[in-house]
């Protein structure tokens, strides 16, 4: 029967059309009194992922219906599954004595076929990523210590003005500021990055979220730790805690 590769989508409903066919390539009729199943198990682990009941279109009298099946699979039945390519079996269960006969084999007699499934009807969310390196730097203007996050990537390619930028951020008895900068350069270094967002902490220790609008070409975390009182500078992690880490998403 049908030998070519089948190309799926997750999360929506497939209808594919399953011709069968003899070994000379010729359409053969196909009974509903016969069950026929479509199995489909992971390629690594053969573990049986889908498993459905094809419709039979063949009424076994009208010629261009000859041999002629559906295959219907609903929004659940792929919403679990992840992007990959799968391993497929067509069987017949033999209403005569019960018995389960392969009804799929390729040019060269195996019994898989293989099956894409796609995830081309709903967009891919992308992991948030892990800020947790911070340069300690000296400003020389208010004779404080600052430390900056590298250039974390916006993916700009997939945002407009309106797209939400979402960061979680994880702190530990934090005093002080954080200041959220972004920028359009492809090459930023400090002149080019502009203020987007300046939160203020007292002692704050949990996970603080924080929502900002518009296309960055990368976007970098500034922590500015508060003084101790009596102290000339802000270098003391003793009095302003930690900012332990940023999880930020495009």
């Amino acid at each position: 029967m049908y030998q070519n590769d089948l190309k799926l989508q997750r999360g929506v409903k497939n209808s594919v059309k399953i011709q069968f066919k003899n070994s000379d390539q010729k359409r053969i009729r196909v009974y509903s009194t016969g069950t026929y199943v479509f199995n489909m198990f992971d390629i690594a682990s053969k573990q049986l992922v889908s498993q459905k009941p094809l419709q039979i279109i063949d009424d076994g009298v009208t010629t261009s219906t000859k041999g002629l099946a559906v295959l219907n699979l609903i929004e659940s039945d792929t919403i679990g599954l992840s992007k990959s390519a799968y391993n497929f079996s067509i069987t017949y269960l033999d209403p005569n004595d019960n018995t389960v006969n392969p009804a799929y084999a390729n040019t060269y007699y195996g019994m898989l076929g293989t099956a894409y499934l796609g995830n081309d009807a709903y967009p891919e969310l992308k992991d948030s990523q892990d800020v947790i390196s911070f340069n300690q730097v000296l400003n020389v203007t208010t004779n404080l210590y600052e430390w900056k996050s590298g250039d974390t990537y916006s993916y700009p390619e997939l945002t407009t003005s309106n797209s939400v930028h979402t960061a979680g951020i994880y702190l530990t008895g934090y005093r002080g500021t954080l200041k959220i900068e972004g920028t359009l350069s492809n090459q930023p270094n400090d002149s080019n990055y502009s203020l987007i967002k300046t939160l203020d902490y007292t002692n704050f220790t949990g996970v603080d979220y924080c929502n900002f609008s518009g296309v960055y070409s990368y976007i970098r975390f500034i922590f500015i730790p508060a003084v101790r009182p009596g102290d000339s500078t802000n270098d003391d992690p003793s009095y302003f805690g930690s900012f332990d880490k940023i999880l930020y998403r495009s």
